[in-house]
């Protein structure tokens, strides 16, 4: 399984001139709870940036879905990053790996959040602090 790994959920959004709508957790979620124990939604203004973090036990999964971002991870000191955008890619981070999400701007970045025990480390601490660099995203 791959450190990050994009889940390309085209054929899995149903779209019509009212929006979107999508279930995430559908084949994904192994225990129910973890996803109402830990889901959440996020934002990030344009500049900013959140995360700097990793879970030593838990997958974490992103869904973006309005707005852009760069998501930004380390897999064995190697700095890896790659632009995302809202609307057709969940994330699933594997535990262990450091991982921030920053906002370019110049609209509001929001995502869908959730971890789920991977049976492969401790569960807690839940997350560890883990300050990283990333790349210049102004252009």
């Amino acid at each position: 399984m791959a450190d990050v790994e994009f889940i390309d959920l085209s054929e899995e959004i149903h779209r019509d001139e009212r929006g979107f709508s999508l279930f995430p957790w559908q084949g994904r979620v192994r225990e129910a709870g973890e996803v109402v124990r830990t889901g959440h939604l996020v934002s990030v203004q344009p500049g900013h940036s959140r995360g700097h973090h990793y879970h030593p036990g838990q997958e974490e999964w992103l869904f973006t879905f309005h707005g852009v971002g760069l998501l930004t991870w380390e897999v064995a000191g190697q700095i890896q990053e790659r632009m995302i955008s809202g609307g057709g890619t969940m994330i699933r981070i594997s535990p262990g790996v450091a991982h921030a999400l920053t906002n370019p701007g110049p609209e509001i970045l929001y995502l869908l959040a959730w971890r789920q025990p991977a049976g492969t480390g401790p569960t807690e601490p839940e997350t560890v602090p883990r300050p990283l660099s990333f790349g210049d995203f102004s252009a």
